[in-house]
């Protein structure tokens, strides 16, 4: 019986809960999920942005926000940094420290990651 209530808690799980799945998994599984779930966001980003899309491109996207204090003029977007800096961002706040945190950290430095506010927050505002 107890076996059958696991398979059927399992099985409910995977049906109303697939974005839980991959936090089930360890935590390199999800290391591994989460850096292909970026490297495939780059890719399919790259190709529709004006100023293309790279961890450089973003770095320099958001030096200019800091500056500015708050959002880039339109013709220094670029398209796709601010949707990979709010996952960093989510990785961080949901994970808190150890591993997945520290990666979320070196994800969010390797794309220079600011968030806007006043003053716009940035990678060491959020603990890393």
């Amino acid at each position: 019986v107890g076996g059958a209530l696991a398979q059927d808690s399992a099985c409910l799980l995977r049906r109303t809960a697939p974005a839980l799945a991959p936090l089930t998994r360890t935590n390199a599984a999800t290391m591994a999920f989460f850096s292909r779930l970026l490297a495939v966001a780059a890719v399919a980003l790259a190709s529709v942005s004006v100023q293309s899309f790279s961890p450089e491109a973003c770095t320099d996207m958001f030096a200019t926000m800091k500056k500015l204090g708050g959002p880039v003029p339109p013709s220094e977007g670029v398209m796709g940094c601010t949707e990979v800096c709010a996952k960093v961002h989510e990785l961080k706040e949901y994970w808190g420290s150890g591993e997945m945190a520290t990666f979320a950290c070196a994800q969010g430095q390797k794309y220079g990651c600011v968030w806007p506010g006043t003053p716009p927050t940035t990678t060491k505002d959020i603990g890393c």
